[in-house]
C-alpha cells in the first residue's frame, strides 16, 4: 500500500515539474502542448486508484494487474504524438474516467466488507479501519471530475486553489496511510478455500476442565450450548475482553472451538457483531470503575478507558455513549449525585478529572 502511495506521489511530483514549460511564453498558449499535458497526467489516474483499492482490499493489486491498466492508460500518450487529435484526448479522458468510477465503486464495496471483517473478527477499529479510504477516494476523484469540466474557464487562481487543496487531501493521505495497520483478510481466496474443521471435543473438554467451580453434571446437548457455556465462562471469569487486542481466534482458541463456529455463535444466535460482543462487556466493567470511584480515588478517562479493555479514549467515549445513552463524564456526575444524596454530602459539582 505504501509503496503504491510513494509511486502515486513520486509520479505526480514529476507532473507538476513537468508543468514548467508553461512558463515559457511561446508554449504557454499551445493548445497542442496543453493536451500532450493532458494526456500524460491521466496515466497518474490508475496509480492513485490501485493506492485505494489495495488500502480498502489488501492484496488485490497485483505487478501484472497494475501494469496492464496503466500501459492501456499511457497508450494514448505517444498515440497522440503521433496523432495529434482532439479525439485521441477525449478518448484518454473517457478511459481515465471510466477507470475512476470503476475504482471508486469497488473501494465503497470493498470496504463495506472490510468494516464486516473487522467487526467479526476484532475488538478495536483503532487504525484498522479503512473510513479514511473511502472518503478520501471519492473526494479526490469527485475533485478531479470537477476540475476536468471547469478545465476551459481555468484562471491562475482557480488553479492555485486547487493545487493547494491537493496538497492538503495528500497530507492527510500520507497521515493516516502511516497510521493504518493492514489487515491481510484475502477475503475472494478465504471464502473458496474455507473447508470448517471439525470441533475438537478433546480440546473444548480440556478447556472446560480448566474452571475449577464448573458444576461437572452439566450435559451439553450440541455445540451451540457448548459455546455459550464457554464463552461465558471465558468473559466473566477469565475477563479476556481486557485485553485491548483481542480478535475472534483469540477467544476462539480460548474456548476450544473455531473461529467459524464462534462468528455463526455471534452473528445468528446472539444478532451481534465481535466488535459489539466485546466492547458490551468493557463498558460494564468501565461502569464498574466508575461506581467505585466514590470509595477508590478518582480516576482519569484514559486511565477508565484502558483498565476496561479499551485502547483509546475516544473509541471509549464514542461507545459508552451509544451503550449507556450518556458520555461517560455525565455517567459520573450522575453517580456522584447520587452518592452525595446517599452519604448526605454535596459533590455534585465535582468535576471529572481528564
Amino acid at each position: 500500500m505504501m509503496r503504491l502511495l510513494y509511486y502515486a506521489t513520486l509520479f505526480l511530483t514529476i507532473s507538476h515539474v513537468k508543468d514548467a514549460v508553461f512558463l515559457f511564453s511561446e508554449w504557454k498558449n499551445s493548445m497542442v502542448l496543453n493536451d500532450a499535458v493532458r494526456t500524460f497526467d491521466m496515466v497518474f489516474l490508475p496509480l492513485i486508484g490501485a493506492f485505494f483499492l489495495e488500502a480498502s482490499h489488501p492484496g488485490i493489486v497485483t505487478a501484472r494487474r497494475l501494469t496492464a491498466v496503466v500501459a492501456l492508460q499511457a497508450s494514448f500518450f505517444p498515440l497522440f504524438l503521433l496523432f495529434p487529435d482532439e479525439s485521441v484526448v477525449f478518448a484518454s479522458m473517457a478511459v481515465a474516467f471510466t477507470l475512476s468510477l470503476i475504482t471508486i465503486g469497488y473501494v465503497l464495496f470493498f470496504s463495506a466488507r472490510y468494516h464486516e471483517y473487522i467487526a467479526a473478527n476484532y475488538s478495536y477499529y483503532e487504525n484498522i479501519d479503512v473510513t479514511w479510504v473511502r472518503l478520501s477516494c471519492m473526494v479526490y476523484f469527485l475533485s478531479l471530475f470537477a476540475y476536468s469540466f471547469a478545465f476551459e474557464g481555468t484562471t491562475w487562481l482557480s488553479e492555485a486553489l486547487y493545487n493547494i487543496f491537493s496538497l492538503v487531501l495528500w497530507t492527510v493521505l500520507l497521515i493516516y496511510a502511516r497510521r493504518h495497520r493492514v489487515i491481510k483478510i484475502f477475503m475472494t481466496k478465504e471464502k473458496k478455500d474455507m473447508k470448517i474443521p471439525e470441533e475438537n471435543h478433546s480440546s473444548i473438554r480440556d478447556v472446560e476442565a480448566s474452571y475449577d467451580d464448573r458444576d461437572e453434571d452439566i450435559i451439553y446437548s450440541d455445540r451451540e450450548e457448548k459455546i455459550a457455556v464457554l464463552l461465558t465462562t471465558c468473559m466473566e471469569k477469565r475477563r479476556i475482553y481486557l485485553n485491548p487486542k483481542v480478535t475472534l481466534s483469540d477467544i476462539a482458541q480460548a474456548i476450544g472451538t473455531n473461529r467459524t463456529y464462534l462468528s455463526d455463535y455471534l452473528n445468528n444466535t446472539l444478532n451481534t457483531t465481535f466488535y459489539d460482543y466485546i466492547n458490551t462487556y468493557r463498558i460494564k466493567e468501565a461502569c464498574r470503575i466508575i461506581d467505585a470511584m466514590h470509595e477508590k480515588g478518582k480516576k482519569s478517562m484514559v486511565m477508565v478507558a484502558e483498565m476496561s479493555g479499551f485502547n483509546s479514549k475516544s473509541s471509549f467515549n464514542r461507545y459508552f455513549t451509544k451503550v449507556m445513552g450518556e458520555s461517560p463524564k455525565s455517567y459520573y456526575t450522575s453517580r456522584i449525585v447520587d452518592n452525595s444524596i446517599a452519604n448526605g454530602t454535596d459533590k455534585s459539582d465535582e468535576e471529572w478529572e481528564d
